[in-house]
C-alpha cells in the first residue's frame, strides 16, 4: 500500500473549535480496499481533559435557554442534513471511510435526519410536576428533569452518522454537554455530524470531538470515564468492549446506555407466505453486508416448509453479489480482518457439520459473499456470537415451541421476527420472544424510528436513548417563610 496519508483528507480535533492534537500525533484511516482514506488528529489526555473542560463550561448556559430554542437547533439541522449539499458529503464520506454501498448511506443519512426530528420533538417532554408536601404542611414540591451535565458518547463505525447522530442529539436534547469519541475507522464521520450542529447554531464549546488512535484508545476512554465532570456514559459497540466500559463505569457509579451486540432471530413458521418470508429474511441478513446490529444472523423454520423455504432462500441469496463496485448489491466488510473473522466462524460451522447452502467459503480482501448455513446449533460459535457479516444460520424444527425456546436461546435480546399468516399466532409467540423490538411478517432491522431498539441486559446491553435514561429527577421543596 502506497503512502498516501499526506493527501488524504483531515479529521482534527473539535475543542472551542478545530485544532489538531496537542502531540501533533496523527493516525491513517486505511478502507476495504488498503486505501489510506483520512489523516486523524489523534489526542492525548491533555486534549481529551481540554474536550471535557470545553463542554461543561458551555452546558450551565444550554440547559438555561427556553427549550423552543433548544428546539430550534435540531430543526435547523435536520433541515441542513436533508440538502443535497450535505447529503452529498456524507454518503461519499461513508464510501471512503467505511466502504458503505450507495443505498446504505443514503439510509444513514435518513435515519440522522429522523433523529434529530425526534430530538425536537423529544425537548417537549422535560416537563415537571408540582405537589403538596406530606412532610411539611403547606409546602410545595417541585420535581424537575434536569440533566447529568456533561455526557461522554462513543459511537461505533457500522452506521457512522446515524448513530453518532443518536449519541449526541438525544444528550443535546436533554440539556447535556457532550464529548463525542469518534470510531477510529470514519473520523470524518463524526466531524460532519459536529460540523452540521454548529452551522445550525449549537452554542460555541457545548459539543466536543476527539478521535484516538487505536493503540491509545483504552487509556484515553479510561480517563474519560474517571473524568470528574463526565457524568454518564453512551456507548453504541460490540459487547466486549461494552464490557469493558461499563466495569469501568461501575468503578465511579456512573449511569450508562450501552447498546452492544444482536443476534436476531426470525422465527418461520409453516403457515407463512414463504417467499415473503424469504426475501425479508435475506434483505434481514444482509443490509449493509450484515454489519448491523439487528441484522438477522438465527433462522428458525418448522419442518413441513423447509425444503421449500431452503430453496427460496437459495435462490433468492444467489441474485446477490458482493464486491467493491458501486453497482454490487453488497458492500465490503469494514477491513480484511473483519471479513476473515467472519469466515473462521463459517469454516468453524461447516466443521461441526453444518452444511453449506449459500456461499464459497474464501474472501477476497473485505469482500465476503452471502452465506447460509443449514443445521448450525446452540453452543456453536456462530449461534452464539454476533457475526456482523452476511450470514446466516438456519436450524430446522417441529413445533412452534421449539422455535421460541431456541429463539430465546441466546444473550442478545435486540431483535427478532415471527413469519405466520394467522396474525393471532404471530402476536402471541411474538411475546415470548425476548427481544426489546419483535416485527410479525417483517424483517428484523426494521425497528420504529422514534422508539429504536435497545437491551434487556446480558450481551445486549442495557438503557435507552431517550428522557428517562439522559436527565435526572431532582426535587425542590418550597416553604413560606
Amino acid at each position: 500500500m502506497a503512502d498516501s496519508s499526506s493527501s488524504a483528507p483531515r479529521a482534527q480535533l473539535w475543542i472551542n473549535g478545530p485544532r489538531p492534537s496537542s502531540t501533533q500525533k496523527t493516525f491513517n484511516v486505511v478502507n476495504a480496499a488498503f486505501e489510506i482514506v483520512t489523516r486523524a488528529s489523534s489526542a492525548s489526555s491533555e486534549d481529551a481533559n481540554a474536550a471535557v473542560l470545553a463542554a461543561d463550561k458551555a452546558q450551565p448556559a444550554w440547559e438555561s435557554l427556553p427549550l423552543r430554542t433548544r428546539r430550534q437547533v435540531f430543526v435547523r439541522a435536520a433541515e441542513l442534513v436533508s440538502t443535497a449539499e450535505y447529503r452529498g458529503r456524507i454518503v461519499a464520506t461513508l464510501r471512503e471511510e467505511i466502504s458503505s454501498g450507495e443505498f446504505f448511506a443514503e439510509a444513514d443519512v435518513a435515519v440522522a435526519q429522523a433523529t434529530l426530528l425526534d430530538a425536537a420533538a423529544m425537548t417537549t417532554q422535560l416537563r415537571g410536576e408540582t405537589t403538596t408536601s406530606d412532610l411539611l404542611p403547606g409546602a410545595t414540591v417541585l420535581v424537575e428533569r434536569r440533566p447529568f451535565g456533561t455526557v461522554l458518547a462513543i459511537a461505533p463505525f457500522n452506521a457512522p452518522v446515524g448513530l453518532a447522530m443518536r449519541a449526541v442529539a438525544t444528550a443535546l436534547a436533554c440539556g447535556n454537554a457532550v464529548v463525542l469519541k469518534s470510531s477510529d475507522q470514519c473520523p470524518r464521520c463524526a466531524q460532519m455530524v459536529v460540523n452540521l450542529f454548529y452551522e445550525a447554531g449549537l452554542p460555541p464549546g457545548l459539543l466536543s470531538l476527539i478521535h484516538v488512535a487505536k493503540e491509545d484508545a483504552p487509556q484515553i476512554v479510561s480517563e474519560l470515564i474517571a473524568h470528574k465532570r463526565i457524568r454518564h456514559i453512551n456507548f453504541t459497540g460490540s459487547t466486549p468492549v461494552g464490557e469493558i466500559i461499563a466495569a469501568k463505569a461501575a468503578q465511579f457509579l456512573k449511569p450508562c446506555v450501552l447498546e452492544l451486540g444482536g443476534k436476531a432471530a426470525a422465527v418461520v413458521l409453516n403457515d407463512c407466505n414463504v417467499e415473503a418470508a424469504a426475501r425479508g429474511i435475506i434483505f434481514g441478513a444482509t443490509f449493509h453486508s450484515g454489519q448491523v446490529c439487528v441484522s438477522t444472523e438465527r433462522v428458525i423454520v418448522q419442518r413441513a416448509i423447509s425444503s421449500a423455504f431452503s430453496k427460496a432462500l437459495i435462490d433468492i441469496a444467489r441474485e446477490l453479489h458482493a464486491g467493491d463496485s458501486p453497482t454490487s448489491e453488497l458492500s465490503p466488510l469494514v477491513t480484511a480482518t473483519s471479513a476473515e473473522r467472519v469466515l473462521s466462524l463459517i469454516t468453524d460451522a461447516k466443521s461441526r457439520g453444518a452444511s453449506v447452502l449459500v456461499g464459497d467459503v474464501t474472501r477476497q480482501g473485505a469482500v465476503l459473499q452471502p452465506h447460509i448455513l443449514l443445521g448450525v446449533e446452540p453452543g456453536w460459535p456462530i449461534w452464539e456470537e454476533e457475526t456482523f457479516g452476511p450470514v446466516f444460520g438456519l436450524k430446522v424444527v417441529d413445533t412452534e415451541e421449539e422455535a421460541v425456546e431456541l429463539a430465546n436461546e441466546s444473550p442478545y435480546t435486540l431483535s427478532g421476527a415471527v413469519w405466520t399468516r394467522d396474525m393471532d399466532k404471530g402476536l402471541r409467540l411474538a411475546r415470548r420472544i425476548r427481544a426489546s423490538h419483535v416485527l410479525v411478517n417483517s424483517f428484523t432491522t426494521a425497528f420504529e424510528p422514534a422508539l429504536g431498539v435497545h437491551g434487556l441486559g446480558g450481551a445486549t446491553g442495557y438503557g435507552r436513548f431517550d428522557v428517562e435514561n439522559f436527565t435526572q429527577r431532582r426535587t425542590v421543596v418550597l416553604v413560606s417563610p
